[in-house]
């Protein structure tokens, strides 16, 4: 299943689809009628298309040195390969729209 974010508010196949993958890939767990924190969800969401691309654009080596290894950020779903591109989630946007 390919996830389209830009359908993610017209397409409730797309949000249960963005749903699982919250939950499989980021073990964020949203309820599927909860709709306000799946759109949210989805403006947490940076895609990049390489492991160094996210690095360097992010910032997150510089802010956070000693995590900034490949396996510390898959191992802890910080990062996901996701339809051939890394995904990012960021926790902290999210928690702080709560």
């Amino acid at each position: 299943m390919t996830i389209d974010l830009s359908q993610i508010k017209e397409n409730s196949m797309v949000r249960y689809g963005f749903k699982i993958l919250l939950m499989r890939e980021f073990d964020i767990h949203i309820k599927e009628n909860d709709y306000n924190r799946l759109i949210a969800a989805a403006g947490c969401i940076e895609i990049y298309d390489s492991m160094e691309e996210f690095l360097e654009k992010s910032g997150w080596k510089r802010d956070n040195p000693e995590l900034g290894e490949k396996s510390y950020l898959l191992d802890n779903h910080i990062c996901r390969y996701i339809q051939g591109k890394v995904w990012y989630f960021s926790r902290l946007r999210y928690e702080n729209q709560a």
